[in-house]
C-alpha cells in the first residue's frame, strides 16, 4: 500500500481553500443562513444561539472593526485550525485500505464541498473544539478538565442550540481522557455535569427568543445584513412558534427522506463499524475494556437521535456525528487505548491495488447526500461528465 498521508494533507489544503473562497462569497452576499446566523447577538437581551455573535459585536465596539470582516475572519480561522488538527490526526491513521476508507468517508470533510450549502454553519466550532481538545488536553491539569469540557458545552450550546445534543461526545473524550490518566469518574463528577446540562437547557428553554428581541438584534446590526433581516433565516426561526416549524416539517416526505439518509448513514458508517467491531479497548479499567467499542459509539450517535426528531438537516447531523466519532477515535490510536483485530479481510492487501482506488474514487468522489430534505442521493459529476459527452457527441 502506498503512503497516503501526503495525499490526504494536500487535499484537505485544498479543501480550505474552497471553503474559504465560498465562505467568502455568503460573506459578499451577506448571505442568511452560513454568514448572518454568526451575527446573532444579546443586544435585545438573552437569546439562544447569539453567545459567539455577542462576543464579536463586542470585538467589533472595542476594536473599531466592521463586523462583517470579523465575522469572515473569525470562520476562517476555525477552518483553518480545523485543517490543521485534521493534517495532524492523519499521522495517528494506519497505511491501512480501510483506515484510507474511513478518512475519505463521505460523510466526513469531503461532505462541505459536495454540499457548499453548509460551510460556514455553526457546527465548526464543535469540530475544533474536539480537535483542539484531542490534541491539547495533556495541557489541561486533571482539576480543571472537567470545568473546561463544561465550559465548551456551554458556549457550544449557546451558540447553536443543536450542539448541546452533541455533548456526550465531549462527555465521553472526558472519560477516557480521566481513564488515561487512571483518574475514576466521582459521583460528585456525574453530579456537578447533570446538573450543568440541565441548567444550559433550562437556558436555552426559557430564551428561546421574541420578535421583540430579533427586532432589536436586527436594528444593531443592520449594516452588516440584508434588509428585513427579522424575516431571514435564522433570525426567523429565533421567534418562530413550535408548531410553524412543525408545520414547515410536515411538509418534507419524511418516508423517502428516512430511506435516504438511513442508507446514506449506513454507508458513512460502514468502514468505520467494521474497524471499530473488530476492536478492543485497551485501558487500565477492566469494566470498560469488556465494551465492544462499536458500542460505545452506536450509543454516542443514538444519543443524538432527538436532534433528527427536532430538526429537518438531517445530513449535517449524520456529518456531524462522523467528524466527532473520528476525533475521539484519533485520541484513542493516539493514546494506545484501542486494538484493532488485523485478521479482518479489510486489513489485509489481497484486493487489487487498482480495484482498490478504483472503488475508492467512487465511494469518495461521485456521491454525496443532500443536507436536508433528500428525495434522492447528490451525483456531484454527473453533470460535467454529461457536458463531457454532449461535447464528444457534437
Amino acid at each position: 500500500m502506498i503512503n497516503y498521508k501526503n495525499f490526504f494533507s494536500g487535499l484537505l489544503i485544498v479543501t480550505l481553500i474552497f471553503q474559504i473562497s465560498k465562505f467568502y462569497t455568503f460573506y459578499l452576499e451577506y448571505s442568511d443562513w452560513q454568514y448572518a446566523d454568526w451575527l446573532i447577538n444579546y443586544q435585545g437581551g438573552f437569546i439562544r444561539r447569539g453567545f459567539i455573535g455577542e462576543i464579536l459585536f463586542k470585538i467589533q465596539n472595542f476594536l473599531s472593526l466592521e463586523l462583517d470582516i470579523l465575522v469572515f475572519n473569525f470562520v476562517s480561522l476555525l477552518y483553518l485550525i480545523l485543517t490543521m488538527v485534521l493534517i495532524k490526526s492523519v499521522k495517528y491513521l494506519e497505511n491501512s485500505k480501510i483506515d484510507i476508507l474511513i478518512f475519505l468517508s463521505p460523510g466526513f470533510f469531503l461532505y462541505p464541498v459536495m454540499n457548499s450549502e453548509i460551510i460556514g454553519r455553526k457546527e465548526i466550532l464543535l469540530f475544533v473544539m474536539l480537535g483542539l481538545s484531542v490534541f491539547f488536553e495533556k495541557y489541561v491539569k486533571d482539576r480543571y478538565l472537567l470545568g473546561i469540557t463544561l465550559f465548551i458545552i456551554l458556549v457550544l450550546s449557546l451558540t447553536h442550540t443543536g450542539l448541546l445534543f452533541y455533548s456526550p461526545y465531549l462527555l465521553f473524550l472526558f472519560f477516557i481522557i480521566k481513564v488515561n490518566r487512571n483518574k475514576k469518574i466521582s459521583f460528585l463528577d456525574i453530579l456537578i455535569i447533570t446538573a450543568s446540562l440541565l441548567i444550559i437547557s433550562s437556558l436555552i428553554y426559557f430564551n428561546l427568543g421574541s420578535k421583540a428581541q430579533v427586532i432589536e438584534i436586527c436594528s444593531s446590526i443592520k449594516n452588516f445584513v440584508k434588509d428585513n433581516c427579522i424575516n431571514r433565516g435564522q433570525f426567523l426561526w429565533l421567534y418562530s412558534s413550535m408548531t410553524e416549524y412543525f408545520e414547515v416539517k410536515s411538509r418534507i416526505n419524511l418516508s423517502t427522506n428516512f430511506v435516504i439518509y438511513l442508507t446514506s448513514l449506513f454507508l458513512v458508517f460502514i468502514f468505520f463499524s467494521i474497524k471499530l467491531y473488530s476492536a478492543k479497548f485497551k485501558t487500565n479499567n477492566n469494566l470498560f475494556n469488556s465494551i465492544n467499542p462499536f458500542i460505545i459509539f452506536f450509543l454516542l450517535f443514538f444519543s443524538t437521535i432527538p436532534i433528527y426528531i427536532m430538526g429537518i438537516d438531517w445530513g449535517r447531523y449524520i456529518s456531524m456525528s462522523y467528524f466527532s466519532t473520528y476525533f475521539i477515535y484519533i485520541y484513542l490510536i493516539k493514546q494506545k487505548m484501542i486494538t484493532f483485530n488485523s485478521k479482518n479481510f479489510l486489513f489485509k492487501k489481497a484486493i487489487s491495488k487498482n480495484i482498490f482506488f478504483i472503488f475508492v474514487f467512487f465511494y469518495a468522489f461521485t456521491w454525496t447526500f443532500p443536507f436536508y430534505g433528500a428525495n434522492n442521493f447528490k451525483l456531484p459529476l454527473k453533470k460535467p461528465f454529461t457536458s463531457i459527452l454532449k461535447i464528444i457527441n457534437n
